[in-house]
């Protein structure tokens, strides 16, 4: 089966869920110091939010999805210029993981 028919079949919480999983990845990897797997996993928690904006249910939310987008690509590969923070991240993430969206 397509993979974007099961995905856009999800509730939109268990979507941002899926991201925040792939985040808490890349940051748990980036503390230990291996590129590779930092880069994967927030290269997955992008490839997630891109599948979240293709989602016709999260069209209101395109502009959102691609700020998370450029958040993360600049705080795991860029500059941090945002200066986000782990615990931001982990704060914004898990604040979807309780509630019906």
């Amino acid at each position: 089966m397509d993979r974007t028919i099961n995905w856009f079949a999800m509730p939109v919480g268990i979507q941002i869920s899926n991201v925040g999983s792939e985040v808490h990845r890349a940051i748990r990897w980036k503390k230990r110091g291996d590129e590779q797997k930092k880069i994967c996993f927030c290269m997955k928690a992008i490839d997630f939010l891109k599948l979240m904006q293709q989602d016709p249910k999260n069209q209101y939310r395109k502009g959102e999805l691609e700020s998370c987008i450029n958040e993360l690509e600049d705080f795991f590969i860029g500059e941090n210029i945002y200066n986000t923070t782990e615990d931001q991240l982990i704060r914004y993430y898990d604040a979807f993981i309780c509630q019906k969206l």
